[in-house]
Parts: structure tokens; C-alpha cells; sequence
């Protein structure tokens, strides 16, 4: 990142910040972590019973608070308040879990390992696993079981065939069908919900529409829509942005082409 953006973001408050990680800009969330890992840190020493522990406490803490703010929801004027309690309510849920399970058991303490990950990149990877989570669950049941049987259990297709009632072939067709969806799926879920009438139904169909699974009559409706508004714009570039890490890639719609 440039520094010039870095340092621009720096001097937002955070509810600018926040509105920022609304319309999908994940650069000012790594703004909002430095400007709050610490107090956080601070928090988490009291709260957990090691340095691992706390460690987690601190990725889980900002991993949820991210995913409210993607959502729509979560804090709106001030980060701080809202993580802390977040933190504190894992906390309390932790150590009743403890009681049942020891996490941590008796792993000595280590010092500082510059192999390891860093929080930020931590708290990233756990958002785009709940996004997967989530984009999962929004399919329809005959495609949650053959990517299920197919790309967890590495189940062959014939095997699957008379459970689903259809050919190997359907199978595999099915399967690919599936795989889509799971990706058009996810991209939604990045989609962050607007307060504005006519941003609504362009976000709805926002992660389709990147995927290039709209007819051209809807495609270009959206298209039209984010040309003329700043913020589904936004939205529709960071989205581009997580489109370019799937596979296949499709063509995408025009204002996220290279010129």
C-alpha cells in the first residue's frame, strides 16, 4: 500500500473508518487494528490465562467485529468500546469451556516467533473462512451434499450417483454447478447492505453479477447503477478484487476491465 493512502487513512476519525469497511474497503479495517491492537492487547493480558490465549482473544476479537461490519452492523462512531466488549463476552465463554476441555494445557510460554503470523493477517484469514462458512450454508441442500461428498470426502462420482438419483455424468455436472454457486455464494456475502433504496437490489445480485451469471438485460442495469454511484462503485471494485482470487476467472463486467 502507498504510503500517501496509508497516511490519509491515519487521519480519519473512526466513524469514517467504519463507513469505509462498510463499502468493503478492507485497507481502512488494517487502519482501525493498529489504531486499537494494542488497548486491545492491554485487554486480553487481563482476560486470558496465557499468551496464546490472548493472542487468540485479540484475532477472534477483531475477526467478529469485522464480520458485524460487513454485515451492516457493529459499532458506527467508535471501534474501541464495541471489540472490547466482544472480547470480553469470548472471554467469559471461553473459560467455561475450560472447564471442560483444556485448550492450552501445559504448553510452556515462548517468546516472540518471527515465523509466525502476523495478528492482522490472523484475523483476515478467520473472515474469509466464516465467509466460506456462511456462503455454504446459503446453498441450496442438493449442492451443499455433492460438494460435500465430492470435495470434503473426495467421494467419486459413481458413488454418489444413486444416492442422488441421477447419472455419474449429472453428478459431475452438478458438482460444477455447485462450485459456482459456492463462489458466487461467497462473493456475496462480502456484499455490505445499504441504507439506500436504490442501492438494494443492485447489491442483492452484486456477487452474480461479478461472476458474470446475469443475463444482459440485468447485468446492464447494475452496470448503469455503479457508474453513477460512488459507493456500490467501491463496493463492486473490492468485490472485482476477491473475484480475481477465484477460480475460473470469467469475464468480468466493464468497468473492472483493464483498459
Amino acid at each position: 500500500m502507498p504510503n500517501a493512502v496509508r497516511g490519509d487513512l491515519t487521519e480519519l476519525t473512526d466513524t469514517a473508518l467504519l463507513d469505509a469497511v462498510r463499502a468493503g474497503d478492507l485497507t481502512a479495517y488494517g487502519v482501525l487494528f493498529e489504531r486499537h491492537a494494542d488497548p486491545a492487547r492491554q485487554f486480553a493480558r487481563r482476560w486470558a490465562g496465557s499468551a496464546a490465549e490472548a493472542h487468540e482473544l485479540v484475532a477472534e476479537g477483531f475477526a467478529r467485529v469485522l464480520a458485524a461490519l460487513r454485515a451492516g452492523a457493529g459499532p458506527r462512531e467508535h471501534l474501541r468500546p464495541y471489540l472490547l466488549v466482544t472480547m470480553r463476552h469470548l472471554a467469559i465463554t471461553w473459560r467455561r469451556t475450560r472447564a471442560r476441555v483444556e485448550l492450552y494445557g501445559t504448553t510452556p510460554e515462548a517468546g516472540p516467533d518471527v515465523t509466525a503470523p502476523r495478528l492482522d493477517e490472523i484475523v483476515l484469514r478467520r473472515w474469509n473462512t466464516q465467509l466460506a462458512r456462511s456462503a455454504f450454508q446459503r446453498l441450496p441442500p442438493r449442492w451443499r451434499l455433492v460438494l460435500w461428498h465430492t470435495e470434503i470426502e473426495s467421494a467419486p462420482a459413481v458413488d454418489l450417483a444413486s444416492t442422488l438419483g441421477i447419472s455419474p455424468n449429472g453428478v459431475a455436472a452438478l458438482a460444477k454447478r455447485a462450485r459456482e454457486g459456492l463462489r458466487k455464494a461467497y462473493l456475496q456475502e462480502q456484499v455490505p447492505e445499504s441504507g439506500e433504496l436504490g442501492c438494494r437490489a443492485p447489491r442483492h445480485q452484486m456477487g452474480t453479477w461479478i461472476r458474470g451469471g446475469l443475463s444482459c438485460h440485468r447485468a446492464q442495469r447494475i452496470e448503469d447503477h455503479v457508474a453513477g454511484c460512488a459507493d456500490c462503485r467501491t463496493v463492486a471494485t473490492r468485490l472485482a478484487e476477491s473475484n480475481g482470487e477465484l477460480t475460473p476467472p470469467p469475464k468480468p463486467p466493464r468497468h473492472t476491465r483493464s483498459r
